[in-house]
């Protein structure tokens, strides 16, 4: 989606998103990109590294999702998508994923998809590439360590 696409509540929307990361201490990628009208998947995209992984979140405004990413090069990754019917619930979505950042490992973001699916139910995702895979409290940490082994 690009900015001229977005109504205006829309932009409100990304610019409370982008408060919210930016006060956490995450880095905002492809905000030139946004700004200068080129379509992105995200409209907002943001990184932070901590001592124990690298995190990714990603909100699209447009296709009502938050994806979170967390990866080490030893543990592999824990990547998940949840979708949101609303822009109060990506916003629970978001402050949950950044109250747990600082101190998020791999395995830490593997068990917040527990979490997340059960706060949830129906909306938190794990694509192979080729399939999608509904993430709940009873295989969610499978999927992810049958991932991380399949890769290793």
């Amino acid at each position: 989606m690009d900015q001229s696409s977005m109504s205006r509540e829309q932009l409100e929307q990304r610019a409370s998103v982008v408060e919210l990361l930016v006060d956490a201490g995450w880095q905002l990628n492809n905000v030139e990109a946004f700004e200068h009208d080129l379509w992105l998947n995200a409209e907002v995209t943001g990184r932070k590294r901590v001592p124990t992984c690298i995190m990714e979140l990603n909100y699209s405004v447009e296709d009502a999702y938050v994806s979170f990413a967390a990866a080490q090069f030893h543990e592999g990754r824990a990547e998940y998508v949840i979708y949101v019917d609303s822009f109060e619930t990506a916003v629970e979505v978001i402050q949950t994923l950044l109250v747990a950042a600082d101190q998020m490992t791999v395995a830490g973001a593997a068990q917040l998809s527990q979490q997340l699916a059960a706060a949830y139910p129906g909306e938190v995702f794990f694509f192979t590439g080729s399939e999608k895979i509904e993430l709940n409290a009873t295989n969610a940490l499978d999927v992810f360590h049958k991932f991380n082994s399949e890769v290793a």
